[in-house]
């Protein structure tokens, strides 16, 4: 990259960082680290939430699933607007009644604490997983732009997170968040824009090129010959609907990394309408990263280039750093680098948050000082480094062949996500069933299940059976959640022992 690329990223790193500290100024207190005082505007609220849905693994796979074949990933825009719309009118009341640091204390409120320091730890585990494999695309990005080493790019993302995050905690992440997701949409656009001026008609010969190859089709109803391809099939409209509305639940539900901002608004009527506005604006976000992938199909079906494109997940940042123009290559990856900043930040919040109150106080009440949240965001910040070097690790060797990236990082994090959600879902409908070991019990379940779906391509090959006959992973997270509910609901609960 040129000088003026790297004064953009300069640029963009001082501005977090100054609006980091600018923020928080004087508000050092626990409360206000994991909590922002529960006052913090609807809008910026929305903003964050709207950003860190727009991960790196939006930002690079989504483009990715385009330039490889269709738009309807799409579809699962649909099924997260309806997960969205249950969730604004059911839980994110319920936390705010409640007045909990974490998703957890409800748990702690209906079950007790040793269900909740044990879905405190499932999604501590699995947080870590998915954040690590959102940080392994970010990396990837940003080893093909600078020619370091995909270690160094990972540690760089992960060390600026941490910086700002440790200083303001969730005041920081959500003021840094709405600056970060401007940027990211001004940097997708900036590409766009470009891939439009390479052809004479503009985006609409591009769109008529893409139209007639079928690759702008949204909404697919495929014919399944047998009953194991419509469970290995993941991009039907009706499988993309239900996954998409399961994997909502359990991410807006019962994973702190994202209910956390919606804790910080006044109550839970202004955290619903946030929660609902950044499920409407998915849809043209989504589109944008999808017509991106389209040009980048489009474009390298027209010239000659002397540069090799043949792993296609590298391909928006192979483009970004051979073909844009000096400042516009640097506002891409600016962009990228906010991506990977809006989930990394949010992660490492929740997780320290998570430790430090659902985890650690067992039996006190009282809030963790100063000095363990800021050794809590670097043990966390190290530990997701960690596991993005073990994830890139698993995603070269383990899986083999073709990565779809967008799917490994949906797919990451269903390993736990069937049994929390199975368990809040009991907690939520029912007023007395589920003991503290029918719920430990349906939480081994549903994570037991979730981990043998995730790891079953190389278990069916070793086993000898054909890779068709694998369970695709819109099916994971309702799989995993049933049998998570109903060996929670095996056994009732007193409700005397609620208050242990």
């Amino acid at each position: 990259m040129s000088w003026p690329d790297w004064l953009v990223l300069a640029a963009y790193a001082a501005a977090v960082l100054a609006l980091a500290f600018l923020t928080t100024r004087g508000r050092l207190g626990a409360g206000e680290w994991m909590l922002a005082g529960r006052a913090l505007p609807t809008w910026a609220v929305f903003g964050s939430m709207a950003a860190t849905e727009l991960s790196a693994a939006t930002f690079v796979g989504v483009p990715h699933a385009s330039y490889t074949g269709d738009w309807t990933y799409l579809q699962f825009a649909v099924g997260a607007l309806a997960g969205k719309l249950i969730v604004s009118r059911t839980f994110v009341p319920l936390y705010h009644r409640l007045g909990v640091v974490t998703v957890y204390g409800f748990i702690r409120a209906r079950f007790g604490a040793l269900a909740q320091r044990a879905t405190a730890l499932l999604f501590v585990v699995g947080r870590l997983l998915a954040s690590g494999v959102r940080l392994y695309i970010a990396g990837l990005a940003f080893s093909v732009a600078t020619g370091q080493s995909l270690f160094t790019a990972i540690a760089l993302c992960g060390a600026l997170a941490a910086a700002y995050t440790m200083v303001g905690g969730i005041r920081a992440v959500v003021w840094t968040d709405v600056l970060q997701g401007i940027v990211l949409c001004l940097g997708a656009c900036a590409m766009l824009a470009t891939l439009g001026s390479a052809d004479e008609a503009g985006i609409r010969g591009i769109a008529h090129w893409a139209a007639e190859g079928d690759r702008t089709r949204v909404v697919s109803f495929p014919h399944y010959t047998a009953l194991c391809d419509f469970f290995a099939d993941a991009r039907g409209f009706w499988v993309a609907l239900l996954g998409g509305c399961f994997l909502t639940l359990a991410t807006h539900a019962t994973d702190h990394d994202m209910v956390q901002r919606l804790l910080t608004t006044r109550d839970g009527e202004r955290g619903g309408r946030a929660l609902l506005a950044s499920g409407l604006v998915n849809f043209p976000l989504t589109a944008l990263f999808l017509a991106i992938g389209t040009g980048l199909a489009w474009y390298y079906t027209q010239v000659t280039i002397p540069y090799d494109i043949s792993d296609s997940k590298q391909i928006l940042p192979l483009f970004a750093l051979h073909e844009l123009p000096a400042g516009a290559r640097g506002l891409v990856f600016a962009g990228l680098f906010a991506a990977a900043m809006s989930s990394l930040d949010s992660a490492i919040c929740a997780i320290t948050t998570t430790v430090l109150c659902d985890l650690r106080r067992s039996a006190s009440d009282r809030a963790p000082e100063r000095r363990q949240l800021w050794r809590g965001s670097v043990l966390t910040s190290v530990a997701l480094v960690g596991v993005a070097v073990a994830m890139a690790h698993y995603a070269e060797r383990g899986l083999g062949g073709e990565i779809n990236l967008v799917e490994l990082a949906l797919s990451a994090m269903t390993i736990v996500y069937g049994g929390l959600l199975g368990v809040f879902s009991l907690g939520m409908l029912t007023e007395r069933r589920g003991s503290e070991a029918s719920v430990l019990s349906g939480l081994a379940a549903g994570a037991g299940a979730g981990a043998l779906l995730f790891l079953q391509v190389p278990i069916l090959g070793a086993l000898g059976f054909p890779q068709r006959t694998a369970i695709a992973w819109p099916w994971w997270i309702p799989i995993a959640a049933s049998l998570a509910f109903a060996v929670a609901a095996t056994s009732r609960r007193d409700s005397r022992e609620c208050a242990a």
